[in-house]
């Protein structure tokens, strides 16, 4: 099976990195990370990433919307096992539209790769009612943050 590119989609984007240590509970009786605990790494990604620029789950809150996911996928590359150090590249792409695509890369030593990921959220307010434009604090956060946009070469 051939796998994609990480750069899915091919937008501009603002990436985050984070690291977490890999637990106890998170492995199975084969001591590597259960498949289950990497979508809680890529919710780990997408909090550092809100801290970083200002765009947590309190701020979309206080903007009167949520941001449910609706769509993740990911591929496993090798294992992580308990006590290693992983890194979670996040980044957060443009849209045309009304949602939020993510891409994750997760990391272990000596930048190893161990799995890579996409996610879609989409907004709400907070009754659950799909919003279909893209909602104004969102444009604001982008517009705040394009200095810090990476360009896709290409592009």
């Amino acid at each position: 099976m051939k796998r994609r590119p990480w750069l899915v989609p091919d937008t501009p984007y603002l990436e985050n990195t984070t690291e977490v240590w890999v637990r106890f509970q998170e492995v199975d009786a084969l001591r590597v990370v259960w498949h289950g605990h990497y979508l809680t790494y890529f919710e780990e990604g997408r909090v550092a990433f809100g801290r970083e620029y200002g765009l947590g789950y309190q701020d979309m809150l206080d903007a009167g919307y949520a941001a449910p996911l609706v769509h993740v996928e990911l591929d496993f590359h090798a294992p992580a096992r308990m006590d290693d150090v992983i890194t979670i590249q996040t980044r957060l792409h443009e849209a045309d539209t009304a949602t939020v695509p993510f891409t994750y890369r997760i990391l272990g030593g000596q930048d190893q790769l161990l799995c890579t990921g996409f996610s879609v959220q989409v907004f709400t307010d907070l009754e659950g009612e799909l919003s279909l434009t893209q909602p104004q604090f969102f444009a604001d956060f982008l517009d705040r943050n394009s200095d810090h946009r990476v360009e896709v070469s290409g592009r």
